[in-house]
């Protein structure tokens, strides 16, 4: 098991667990990536939890975020926990106060919290969402028309000069 201390910067990463108390990472490859207060830019694993931490790009089978954020999680399983990410991937999203900027899921489970934009096949839980994926189809269709008036009124004016 490798072990950082705190404050301590590594560029990458290669082993089997990973165990990060502060400090920030660059990249980390392992089967098993837990970070308690620090951050990571790139982490491909198996297993991935964080804890008050940070991640840029998380690619795992799968995530436990607590107290955490991260930009973009593709993974099989996430579980978000009063935290939140940009852009989620997974097959399963669930958490509790979760603050999710779009999410792609087979089936989310949320209690609390709230996303932008939410496509989900089964949505269980109480969450506020702006978009949920029959708006999500109708704001796509109303943008198509009008990309499609504005270049029909553009090719109008150019036959005209």
């Amino acid at each position: 098991m490798d072990e950082l201390s705190p404050n301590q910067e590594q560029e990458e990463i290669d082993a089997d667990v990973v165990t990060l108390s502060g400090g920030t990472i660059e990249n980390v490859e392992a089967e098993t990536v837990r970070i308690n207060q620090g951050g990571a830019q790139r982490i491909v694993a198996s297993e991935v939890g964080l804890e008050r931490a940070a991640a840029a790009v998380i690619h795992a089978e799968n995530v436990g975020l607590q107290l955490s954020g991260a930009m973009t999680v593709r993974s099989d399983n996430v579980t978000i926990n009063e935290g939140g990410a940009g852009v989620v991937i997974a097959d399963k999203v669930s958490g509790t106060n979760a603050y999710i900027g779009v999410s792609v899921a087979d089936s989310a489970e949320l209690n609390g919290g709230s996303t932008l934009v939410l496509l989900a096949r089964e949505v269980h839980g109480n969450v506020e969402t702006v978009l949920d994926t029959r708006g999500t189809m109708v704001a796509g269709l109303v943008a198509g028309v009008a990309v499609g008036m504005v270049l029909l009124v553009g090719s109008l004016l150019v036959r005209r000069r």
